[in-house]
């Protein structure tokens, strides 16, 4: 993830209490920039460090409070393509927006949902808040 640009790319649909984006990387450090970023910008952000922890999160909070999943691909105990075909089985239209550095995971991925983006790391922040708001705006 690149540093800030000069200047706000605005606040997303809802005004100052954002949609809710669910956050799932299991680097920290990244996911800890991804939420700054989001929350900068006006997002309500959850998180979790991989799949079955934003599970055990959804459970808690109720999935339906999520405006839109933001997953990592590759993570340990349960990776992003499990963690959609979960969420799908429960909320068919629920965005997501799959994040990796490894493109060749991204065959079969519109199998999964055909509510889905892919964001190709590294990314700018502006390339992470275009797709979140694509898959919010559709």
């Amino acid at each position: 993830m690149s540093s800030r640009s000069e200047g706000s790319i605005g606040l997303p649909p809802g005004g100052a209490e954002g949609p809710t984006v669910l956050v799932v990387e299991d680097e920290e450090a990244l996911r800890t920039g991804i939420r700054r970023l989001l929350q900068d910008e006006g997002y309500q952000v959850i998180e979790a460090e991989n799949g079955a922890a934003a599970l055990q999160l959804l459970e808690r909070t109720g999935a339906e409070t999520v405006a839109l999943v933001l997953t990592d691909l590759r993570m340990p105990i349960m990776d992003g393509r499990q963690l959609a075909a979960a969420l799908v089985r429960r909320r068919p239209s629920l965005p997501i927006v799959f994040m990796s550095g490894f493109t060749a995971q991204l065959m079969d991925l519109r199998l999964v949902s055909p509510h889905l983006a892919f964001l190709a790391k590294p990314f700018r922040n502006e390339d992470l808040l275009a797709a979140v708001r694509g898959q919010l705006g559709r």
